[in-house]
């Protein structure tokens, strides 16, 4: 993905600033639909095609209609809470097409069948390309990329979650 250099805005057209808003918008959606499991609800965000990268230790790479049944893999978890920080958006000279940057710390905790907890603390970077399809600003690309892990994922001996269940 070609994906510009975090630039510091001009003054943004009332246009602008609304599409900000909309991307903002969607990239929070995104961490809250992952945390409460809700992911029929991502389709409004990415296409069939969209491509999907995460690139960390267990990821997964591919076109959104593959990469959404991966995303059941999240039943390891007891619950998540994806924080999807410092969104930082270039629009390029149509205003139809966008690329964004955002900080995500993101949780992972786990119960083993023992009764012990276990959390994973995970800061990464989500970069994003979008582009505005039929009116509605779509993302057409999302990489995920590692800053820092702390603590495990733990794929045996824990107890799965169809729904979260906060501790």
């Amino acid at each position: 993905m070609n994906h510009p250099d975090v630039q510091l805005p001009g003054r943004f057209t009332p246009q602008q600033a609304a599409d900000l808003a909309e991307i903002q918008q969607r990239i929070f959606f995104y961490g809250w639909c992952i945390d409460h499991r809700r992911f029929d609800d991502l389709d409004g965000i990415f296409l069939p095609e969209s491509v999907i990268h995460y690139d960390t230790d267990g990821g997964g790479k591919g076109p959104w209609t593959e990469m959404k049944p991966w995303l059941s893999r999240l039943s390891v978890f007891r619950c998540t809470q994806h924080n999807m920080c410092n969104p930082m958006v270039t629009f390029d000279e149509s205003g139809d097409r966008a690329w964004s940057t955002t900080y995500g710390y993101l949780m992972h905790m786990q119960e083993t069948t023992e009764g012990e907890r276990s959390v994973m603390k995970h800061s990464s970077i989500y970069r994003d390309e979008w582009r505005r399809i039929d009116g509605e600003w779509r993302c057409l690309a999302r990489t995920l990329s590692d800053v820092g892990i702390e603590g495990t994922v733990l794929f045996e001996g824990v107890v799965e979650y169809e729904k979260p269940v906060s501790w």
